[in-house]
């Protein structure tokens, strides 16, 4: 359970919402990812990575004192390219790894579903049906710069109609990435302002991150349905979250920020930690910088309740809501 963060004098409380976490990655072996891939995506954070199986990722959770996560696979095979290893190609954790994962794990992994929409759109509608009446999969993953598109693309009409019908989210990924065959151009959050415009009931998940914070800001505020995942900034300076929070708070969009680790385990500049620990701490980051701190409400939401209630995750008290519940 999160004990959450206190004012002066108070004595605790424990949040009565599970806490959630948005961003959890499965990658069991190479047979998911090539060697090259993975140390390409942890260059920037120090080259070490690790290969996570559901346990793995239940132990991500324990360790920082979060009650569920959400477990996206991959489906990167039509793009994923480098020039000194033209076979190694495969980047692929498929639906049903996922969905078996979250079912040795049941009311902590919830699945994602991960599909390359432009490989057939009219597969990638069927598999969304499948994966979420199947498995009770609760979104949808969209990654416009790995596979090369703009996600205001009409040819993508049928998938986001599906996640309607579906009241399924869309987690969607924009700003940096290492990959050096993911063009940056596709990250901009911008990009997704013609999904917000065009369907206005759509619920997306914006991937906040460099260089395009104060975008991806801007986007999410615009947009009653969309929300701010916050995971970029995990294992980071803590003064780095306070800011973009206290901009989210100043467009009246922090009811809609997320909390997410993204593995807990990509440590970037400042004094790192625990994802959770990062966001527990924003409060003393508050203070270092002179601001008014988030109220335990805001915390509580942050941490779990605005997931929760987005993503259909029951109350921990209730005992129920495994990965296909």
């Amino acid at each position: 359970m999160w004990l959450a963060a206190t004012p002066a004098g108070s004595t605790g409380w424990i949040d009565p919402v599970p806490t959630v976490d948005v961003l959890l990655y499965l990658t069991e072996t190479a047979r998911h990812a090539p060697a090259w891939w993975m140390e390409e995506l942890y260059r920037p954070y120090g080259g070490e990575y690790r290969w996570t199986d559901g346990a793995a990722l239940v132990r991500l959770l324990d360790e920082a004192g979060i009650d569920a996560g959400l477990a996206h696979g991959s489906d990167i095979r039509r793009t994923t390219h480098h020039p000194r290893f033209p076979e190694q190609h495969e980047v692929h954790v498929p639906n049903d790894y996922t969905a078996a994962q979250c079912a040795e794990h049941p009311g902590r992994l919830y699945g994602v579903v991960c599909i390359d929409p432009l490989r057939d759109v009219r597969w990638a509608v069927d598999e969304i049906d499948r994966c979420v009446r199947e498995y009770g999969f609760r979104m949808m993953k969209l990654l416009p710069a790995y596979h090369y598109h703009d996600p205001g693309d009409r040819r993508l009409d049928p998938v986001y109609e599906k996640c309607l019908e579906l009241d399924l989210p869309i987690h969607a990924h924009t700003g940096f990435t290492p990959i050096i065959e993911a063009p940056i151009r596709h990250a901009r959050p911008m990009l997704l302002d013609e999904m917000g415009i065009r369907y206005r009931d759509l619920k997306v998940l914006v991937y906040l991150a460099f260089p395009y914070e104060d975008e991806g800001a801007a986007v999410v505020a615009r947009h009653p349905n969309f929300y701010a995942d916050l995971s970029y900034y995990a294992g980071g300076d803590p003064r780095d979250l306070y800011r973009v929070l206290q901009k989210l708070r100043s467009l009246g969009a922090i009811d809609r920020a997320v909390y997410g680790s993204d593995n807990n385990d990509k440590y970037k500049s400042g004094p790192g930690g625990a994802a959770s620990d990062i966001f527990r701490g924003v409060n003393r980051a508050a203070d270092e910088c002179g601001g008014a701190g988030l109220t335990p409400s805001e915390l509580e939401a942050i941490m779990g309740g605005t997931a929760a209630r987005l993503l259909k995750i029951p109350d921990r008290g209730l005992g129920v809501g495994g990965g296909s519940g």
